[in-house]
């Protein structure tokens, strides 16, 4: 059975109405330095040509001079090589992998047209290039083989067809590691180049190579971020070294540092800057945005099964398709399941269930998504040691805390997406999303551990945090042509409704010292009493946040790229905190606002390199009390001051970003290091640089890596606290390579390897700093990927290296990932 892929562009948006989508979006930028190329604007209007009627194409000379690009395609297999001369020309080509498996292209290099390329692709071989009237390009079978000069063919380049291979509905994402599109940064579809921003995608195919298993995992490529397992569940974020205060997903902020299972995610995308503008509440390092999996037109369906250390156990399934005749009604259906026997060094075993649905219907312009997510998590405490006498201590099993401590989460989550073309070329877009999700945590905390390894005092923690989060985002884009100058204009309105509750536990005599428990004998640790369930209301807080947005992306000429924006934020929040017999013991509210300016600029210097800069602000309510006075904490803000060049190499095959920063953030939180509440605010500041390389170098050979170093400032810190940027490393590095054998009988045979490291770092505590040496993790892979299956072999920590990270107490330092490998099998049938 035969499957068709479609790499997916979204064409409603500029009014072509095709029953399959065509390219993807990074097929439209190639650049050439031909004086007739095409540039994007050129592009951009070619394409909203090609909606309109027939008679516009249909009355041209059908051999008319078309556009012609700069190919430079290296003899090999042939369906490699059609697919790169597809991706260079920004067209189509609909051929049958089954076809052209076995046979070897002749090398292209020249100024020509698509059909010209294609054409000097095939000779030599018996199959044929044939050009439909409506301008599809296909490759078929001759009867003998075909001897065509390259400067023969005609076509019309206007037209937009559709390539097609084996084995599912492939996007950008899936294919390569540099995807060239977002239209979560600007809120439009704009290409990563011209972005005035640095921005790291992290695609589909990358995640997918190195077997990311979670959004901590697929972080790991980024070395702009930094991840800390937490005591307390889950993992903190950090980008230039502050702190990520939401992450969101398609845009739309999610109430706190939230992710959903990789199951279901598309693409990362690492935003670098505070990004208030479009993203609510963020920090000066940047904002962390997920890509949903969405409906696709072809038909998908693929099944995996992966199995992993300590006995884990998880199945996935990936289903799509059309469900009509005309593809106006599409479907997505994901859904996994994780079971392990035991957890990492030796906790109780963790689960994972996530179920994702979603429709979308388009027709005449008209777009709309509406879907849901369930998902249902139990993870145990992180592996970890401790401090003493100002040294990392070896634990025998790397473990602080009874077996069956952990974290369960649920949640469910609604969301629709919405536009609508409306006259003149503009458009109406909407899209909101509705999250429950309960928390529940139980862990014992060792506040002091004796110079014996017996704990000196120690305290269990059990919570239950509900949260009730409503967001929306609605505006009305479009551009306006000015002779000289394009606009692309956005108004639009934001907002975010948080209800979030915790209930605690309060067990009288139950926190004290344990002498019978001795942290390097692990079975003592199991001495340690049950953790009941939380019996009193700690807090109840309330968030909005509501921003008026006005945006315009002012195109000078074909070179110069500016943004303009700014929003009108505003934060509501209201806090209560009760005591443990139900009464309140404190209450504050806040209201705050502020217009917020963003700016930026990029310049084509050529078609290969563009400078950019920018200047950005950030602005953010809080609901945190000061636990000493009992007044809310003044709002965040933060400017990023940001510049660099970016560099589209080998045919756009490989992106190079390179950008130097300077970040300031002013009242931040500061935290007592064994209460966690806040105890005040202060400002703190860095500078430095990073470069992302990401690509294709060579034919099955392609690249991902990041580098970045940064120096922090800070001023006198609150008494007793420890630096708010503890334990961020100043220099960190992540480098992943892969190689697929191209053609032969070992064709799709592959390997891959991974390296990431970081310098050291110093702890601090309220009493005492310590050493965090600077460490190395090497990941290996190996993988054959067929026309049906493929299968891949991964090995995190291939060494078994020690590694840790650090933290703000000298009784809790949760450890970097141990040795694992993982086994990965999927089959699309």
């Amino acid at each position: 059975m035969v499957w068709t892929v479609t790499f997916i562009f979204s064409l409603h948006k500029v009014g072509i109405n095709t029953k399959k989508l065509a390219l993807p979006s990074r097929m439209l930028m190639k650049s050439t330095i031909h004086c007739c190329a095409l540039t994007p604007l050129h592009l951009a209007v070619a394409f909203a040509m090609s909606g309109m009627p027939a008679l516009v194409f249909g009355q041209s000379d059908e051999n008319v001079t078309v556009a012609r690009n700069v190919y430079t395609v290296p003899a090999g297999a042939l369906n490699d090589m059609l697919l790169k001369v597809a991706r260079q020309s920004g067209r189509t080509i609909s051929f049958d992998p089954a076809l052209v498996y076995n046979y070897r292209g002749s090398a292209v290099n020249g100024n020509m047209t698509v059909e010209q390329a294609t054409a000097a692709c095939l000779q030599g071989t018996d199959l044929v290039l044939d050009v439909t009237e409506n301008g599809t390009l296909t490759v078929t079978r001759s009867a003998e083989p075909l001897v065509v000069g390259p400067t023969t063919i005609v076509g019309n380049d206007a037209q937009l067809p559709e390539i097609s291979v084996r084995g599912g509905s492939l996007s950008d994402d899936e294919l390569y590691y540099n995807p060239s599109n977002s239209s979560t940064v600007s809120r439009t579809d704009t290409p990563l180049k011209e972005t005035a921003q640095s921005v790291e995608v992290i695609s589909a195919k990358a995640l997918k190579d190195r077997q990311a298993t979670d959004l901590a995992d697929a972080l790991k490529s980024s070395a702009g971020v930094q991840q800390t397992p937490s005591a307390t569940g889950g993992s903190s974020f950090t980008i230039r070294g502050f702190s990520v205060q939401q992450t969101s997903t398609n845009g739309i902020p999610n109430p706190g540092v939230n992710s959903i299972p990789v199951q279901g995610i598309e693409r990362v995308e690492v935003v670098k800057g505070p990004d208030s503008i479009m993203s609510g509440s963020s920090t000066p390092g940047g904002t962390i945005n997920m890509v949903r999996k969405a409906p696709v037109t072809e038909e998908l369906r693929a099944v995996s099964v992966e199995v992993a250390r300590y006995g884990e156990l998880k199945e996935g399934l990936d289903l799509g398709g059309a469900l009509n005749e005309d593809r106006s009604l599409s479907y997505r259906l994901n859904m996994s399941n994780m079971k392990s026997d035991k957890s990492a060094p030796d906790f109780d075993g963790e689960r994972e269930t996530y179920v994702a649905p979603a429709l979308t219907w388009q027709n005449d312009g008209r777009r709309l998504t509406v879907g849901a997510e369930s998902s249902n998590t139990r993870t145990a405490a992180p592996r970890s040691t401790i401090v003493m006498g100002g040294k990392l201590q070896k634990l025998p099993s790397e473990r602080l805390f009874p077996r069956d401590n952990g974290f369960q989460n649920t949640s469910k989550t609604g969301y629709y997406e919405f536009s609508q073309e409306l006259l003149g070329g503009w458009s109406f877009n909407s899209k909101a999303t509705y999250v429950d999700g309960t928390e529940n945590l139980k862990v014992w905390q060792n506040v002091e551990v004796e110079p014996d390894g017996s704990v000196g005092f120690a305290s269990p923690y059990a919570a239950r945090i509900d949260t009730k989060s409503w967001s929306m985002q609605n505006d009305v884009r479009g551009k306006v042509n000015t002779g000289f100058f394009t606009h692309k204009l956005l108004l639009g309105v934001d907002y975010q409704h948080i209800d979030s509750t915790e209930d605690d536990l309060n067990v009288i005599d139950s926190a004290g010292a344990y002498p019978q428990v001795n942290i390097y004998d692990p079975h003592s640790i199991d001495l340690l009493p049950g953790i009941g369930s939380p019996n009193y209301r700690w807090n109840k807080s309330r968030v909005q946040q509501r921003g008026l947005i006005l945006q315009d992306q002012l195109e000078i000429g074909d070179r110069t790229h500016v943004l303009l924006a700014a929003k009108k934020a505003e934060w509501i929040s209201d806090v209560q905190v009760y005591a443990e017999d139900g009464t309140s013991i404190a209450r504050a509210g806040d209201e705050s606002e502020k217009w917020v300016p963003n700016y930026g600029i990029s310049f084509d210097v050529t078609p290969q390199m563009t400078i950019y800069a920018n200047l950005l602000h950030g602005f953010s309510g809080t609901s945190s009390l000061n636990s000493a006075t009992g007044e809310p904490l003044k709002p965040l803000t933060s400017k990023s001051k940001e510049a660099g060049v970016k560099f589209n190499l080998l045919n756009d095959s490989l992106t190079l970003t390179y950008a130097y920063f300077e970040l300031e953030e002013d009242n931040v939180p500061v935290e007592d290091p064994f209460t966690r509440q806040p105890i005040g605010s202060q400002s703190r500041s860095s500078k430095g640089y990073d470069l992302n390389l990401a690509g294709e170098i060579l034919p099955g050979w392609n690249v991902q890596g990041s580098y970045t170093h940064v120096k922090f400032e800070e001023p006198a810190q609150l008494d007793g606290n420890p630096p708010l940027f503890s334990g961020e490393p100043e220099q960190s590095i992540n480098v992943w390579t892969s190689y697929e054998l191209q053609e032969g009988m070992y064709k799709g045979l592959g390997a891959g390897v991974g390296v990431d490291a970081f310098s050291g770092t110093t702890g601090s505590t309220s009493y005492e700093s310590y050493a965090v040496p600077g460490g190395a993790s090497t990941d290996i892979s190996l993988f054959y990927h067929a026309q049906d299956y493929s299968l891949t072999l991964g090995v995190k920590n291939v060494f078994g290296r020690t590694l840790y990270n650090s933290w703000s107490t000298g009784a809790f330092v949760p450890l970097r990932e141990e040795r694992n490998a993982r086994l990965t099998f999927t089959y699309n049938f």
